[in-house]
């Protein structure tokens, strides 16, 4: 070994023994101070500060570098289920195929719950869908054929319930469109007197509901149907009324 070995490891264990004697100092001057003292401090410090003043630079990096113990879950016997770690949250059932799901390049998204698809508007998904309204028309068509052809009762009862619901359905979509034209051109005529300088009339839910249902008289007296509604109407409010007193 050359002299100028000797002198760098002399020096180097000269240095150790230096920190060793201000760590150890360190530590005595700790073992005074209270609990409270050592936190402030530690606070002041930082942490890392902290840590290479007490356990010097080289405690403190094997510290970092020292790995956490894997612990090894362990089961009974085969037959029993492993145990897990309570410090590790319990994946909700089909992980595992969400997981796989994952992997492959099709994703299946439903419209209604995803943002990706924009907001949703009424009128442009009514003017869009406007064609099932033609559909159901035909299935009304093709369910009456049926019906002339089937004589189990049940299932002519099956089918007549089918036709209603189809048929209401329609009528629903017929009347909401009916009342979007309206609105429309009621919103029109306010936009017109603002136009104007005039000062609109804004109609109530009253008055909106007053006129909604005149409407529905004047097309029942036009199709000759007044009669059935209002009998209808009343059988129905006669109902109510016993089922109110109690009457079966």
């Amino acid at each position: 070994m050359s002299s100028s070995d000797e002198e760098a490891s002399s020096a180097t264990e000269h240095e150790d023994s230096g920190d060793d004697e201000t760590q150890n100092a360190i530590r005595d001057d700790l073992k005074g101070m209270s609990f409270e003292e050592i936190m402030k401090l530690k606070e002041e410090l930082g942490a890392r500060v902290y840590k290479e003043a007490v356990l010097g630079a080289q405690g403190s990096k094997e510290t970092a570098r020292k790995p956490k113990p894997k612990t090894e879950l362990k089961r009974l016997n085969k037959n029993r289920p492993r145990e897990m770690s309570s410090r590790r949250q319990v994946p909700f059932l089909g992980a595992d195929q969400r997981a796989e799901r994952k992997k492959g390049a099709t994703e299946v998204r439903d419209p209604r719950f995803d943002e990706k698809s924009g907001t949703y508007n009424a009128d442009t998904f009514k003017k869009n869908y406007q064609f099932v309204s033609q559909i159901r028309k035909k299935e009304v068509g093709q369910l009456k054929k049926q019906l002339d052809e089937v004589e189990d009762p049940q299932e002519k009862h099956q089918i007549k319930d089918t036709m209603q619901r189809l048929i209401n359905k329609n009528v629903e979509d017929k009347r909401w469109h009916t009342k979007q034209k309206k609105v429309k051109k009621e919103l029109a005529g306010i936009q017109k007197k603002h136009n104007q300088g005039q000062q609109p009339h804004y109609l109530t839910k009253k008055e909106r509901r007053a006129k909604e249902l005149v409407a529905q008289f004047e097309q029942l007296k036009s199709t000759g149907k007044l009669n059935k509604h209002l009998e209808k109407r009343r059988k129905k409010n006669a109902a109510k009324d016993r089922k109110r007193i109690g009457i079966d």
